[in-house]
């Protein structure tokens, strides 16, 4: 019987798809301005790439196959992207009533990382963070998901073994495989670029719970067990 619960904040608790078009917008005008001319059939087979190769991070690997894997111009496209985009925090409407929930079931929370400034300040505004038992793993950890110590180290925090736990995420690749290859109970929410359009490896990347709207989540989450 689940006894709590780990968040991963991106596209689950926010909202990236502006960031996620504002993104794809500044790393053509990168690419264009770097000499290598990209049309709508290129910026989309690089977005396909990206995801679908589980790349960590979308945008660079949308770089690295837009400019022919010419990892000089990559490694200044990649450069340029990062100085000029200006990631917002979108925290979803209904975000909250997702605690609302775990908090009424009666289950610990934990967020899957530890919030930088801007998070933090946009999850206190919307009266999430104090929702948190657990706001992340400590600041200095140097890993991340899909690293599973991190989940580790959560569940260390959370006083409960991992068949007592569930890992709520978007991402196939940072969220579910790494907490079901320690047996935790997993809940994919399927919104975003990555919950749309990862697909499944092998079995260690099936979900135990699927959710294709925030809606859908509203009335899953009360069913996990």
């Amino acid at each position: 019987m689940a006894e709590a619960i780990i968040i991963d904040l991106y596209d689950t608790l926010t909202d990236e798809s502006e960031n996620d078009k504002n993104g794809v917008a500044l790393l053509r005008q990168v690419v264009a301005t770097a000499g290598q001319r990209v049309t709508e059939q290129a910026l989309a087979q690089a977005q396909d790439f990206a995801i679908q190769s589980f790349a960590p991070n979308m945008f660079e690997a949308m770089i690295f196959h837009l400019v022919q894997r010419d990892t000089t111009m990559a490694l200044r496209c990649i450069s340029a992207f990062k100085k000029n985009f200006p990631r917002k925090v979108n925290i979803r409407p209904k975000a909250r009533d997702i605690l609302t929930i775990c908090k009424e079931r009666g289950w610990k929370t934990a967020l899957a990382h530890a919030p930088d400034k801007d998070e933090a300040d946009a999850l206190q505004k919307a009266g999430i963070l104090p929702m948190f038992d657990i706001k992340g793993p400590p600041a200095a950890l140097k890993i991340a998901l899909p690293d599973i110590r991190v989940l580790e180290m959560l569940l260390g925090q959370l006083s409960v073994r991992p068949g007592d736990c569930v890992m709520l995420g978007n991402r196939i690749d940072n969220d579910i495989r790494p907490a079901n290859m320690l047996r935790m109970t997993t809940v994919q929410l399927q919104t975003g670029l990555h919950g749309k359009k990862q697909l499944p490896r092998d079995l260690k990347d099936v979900p135990a719970y699927e959710a294709p709207t925030i809606e859908a989540l509203l009335n899953v989450l009360p069913t996990v067990v």
